[in-house]
C-alpha cells in the first residue's frame, strides 16, 4: 500500500486551497482537507485505481470513498477536484473524473452509496444530463459514479477504468480556545 500519494506540488496546493475556500480548515488528518460545515475530511488520491481498488484503498487508509450527502458537500468536493494538480494523476485514461462512493453494481436500477443506502435516500441525487439512468447489468454499462471539475452533478463511468479517487474520513473534534472579546474590560 502506498502511504503518501502527494508529490512536492500537492502540499503547497493544499495549503493554497486552505486559504482560498470558505469552510476549509487544515488539520493534521493525514493530508485530508476538512469541510467545517460537515465535519468531514477529504483527500484526493492521485494514483489511479479501478473503483473496487479505490474503495479498498480508502478503507485501508481508515476512511471510505467520498459520498456527497448535500449540495454543499458536492460543491466542496467539486472545488477540491477543480483545484487538483492534474499532472500528478497517474495511470488514468481520463484525468478529470474522480471516483466517489456511489455505484449500482448490485442492481442497475438502484444507485447506492458505499454505505449501502439508496442514493435517493442519501440526500444528494443530482446527475449530469444523461447520466445515472442505468440501462442493464451488462459490464459494458457504467456502474460507478464520480465527479468532474465542471458538471453540476454526478457522472456515471465504467468501474474497471482506472481513475483518481477521493477518500473521506470524519474529522476529529477540535477544542477551540475561548477568545476574549476586545470589549471584555468594559
Amino acid at each position: 500500500m502506498e502511504t503518501n500519494n502527494f508529490s512536492k506540488m500537492s502540499v503547497p496546493l493544499i495549503i493554497f486551497l486552505c486559504f482560498i475556500f470558505v469552510n476549509i480548515e487544515c488539520k493534521s488528518l493525514n493530508g485530508y482537507i476538512v469541510n467545517n460545515s460537515s465535519g468531514i475530511g477529504y483527500k484526493i488520491m492521485f494514483k489511479s485505481q479501478t473503483w473496487p481498488a479505490a474503495r479498498d484503498s480508502c478503507v485501508d487508509e481508515g476512511g471510505k470513498l467520498a459520498v456527497p450527502k448535500t449540495q454543499d458537500d458536492f460543491q466542496f468536493i467539486q472545488k477540491l477536484v477543480r483545484g487538483m494538480y492534474y499532472p500528478n494523476v497517474t495511470d488514468s485514461e481520463y484525468k478529470p473524473l474522480v471516483w466517489l462512493g456511489v455505484n449500482n453494481l448490485d442492481d442497475y436500477r438502484v444507485w447506492k452509496t458505499i454505505d449501502g443506502l439508496d442514493l435517493k435516500d442519501a440526500g444528494f441525487n443530482k446527475w449530469v444530463d444523461g447520466n445515472g439512468k442505468g440501462f442493464s447489468d451488462a459490464v459494458e454499462e457504467p456502474h460507478c459514479a464520480g465527479v468532474d471539475p465542471i458538471n453540476p452533478g454526478l457522472r456515471d463511468y465504467w468501474c474497471h477504468r482506472r481513475q483518481p479517487y477521493m477518500c473521506q474520513a470524519d474529522a476529529l473534534p477540535v477544542q477551540r480556545s475561548a477568545r476574549r472579546s476586545f470589549w471584555w474590560w468594559w
